[in-house]
């Protein structure tokens, strides 16, 4: 069975389900876990969602004879309104980076200020390798709205560091009022 072609042809309502859940659960595994525990947790999903990237991605494809590119910013939107499926496929580029986003945040946490920045722009530049790769090798349609849908999912799964920060700040906001009356 190709994995890659099961990944994309998932019934769309069980994806959104998939990916509320998801991010319910790691911000709820994220809260839970401190210290080496929760590095260590969030690199092996890292890693694992690296490789599911470059699997997806690069690895499970075979190459075509011409070369295909579309930078057209959005096009797939304009696209999409003769076939549909087009609508599932960008759902399924955002869905791809997602983990990548929820795990990257936490892996870098410790050591930069600034990891969410990092991660989205991580996602981007992994985003524009697997692009020039699928270009170069003919692996498919270099296209500027996977790049997009790609870190928009980034993006989203980067969402859950910032409202784990955001709940830990106002757990010690609320912890130290109360020591102090």
């Amino acid at each position: 069975m190709d994995l890659r072609w099961h990944f994309y042809v998932q019934n769309l309502d069980m994806v959104v389900c998939e990916m509320v859940c998801m991010f319910l659960l790691w911000t709820a595994l994220m809260m839970a876990l401190k210290g080496k525990a929760r590095r260590s947790v969030a690199v092996c999903a890292a890693a694992l969602s690296l490789a599911a990237v470059l699997f997806l991605t690069i690895l499970n494809r075979g190459s075509n004879s011409a070369t295909q590119i579309s930078l057209t910013p959005f096009i797939s939107f304009v696209r999409a309104r003769k076939h549909v499926e087009i609508y599932r496929a960008m759902l399924m580029n955002v869905c791809l980076f997602i983990p990548l986003g929820l795990s990257l945040p936490f892996v870098l946490s410790e050591k930069y200020r600034h990891s969410a920045l990092i991660t989205i722009g991580f996602a981007l530049l992994l985003s524009v390798g697997v692009e020039a790769v699928q270009f170069i090798f003919r692996l498919g349609v270099c296209e500027t709205d996977d790049v997009i849908m790609n870190v928009l999912g980034a993006s989203i799964g980067t969402l859950s560091f910032i409202f784990c920060s955001g709940l830990q700040k106002l757990r010690k906001n609320h912890t130290h009022r109360h020591i102090k009356r």
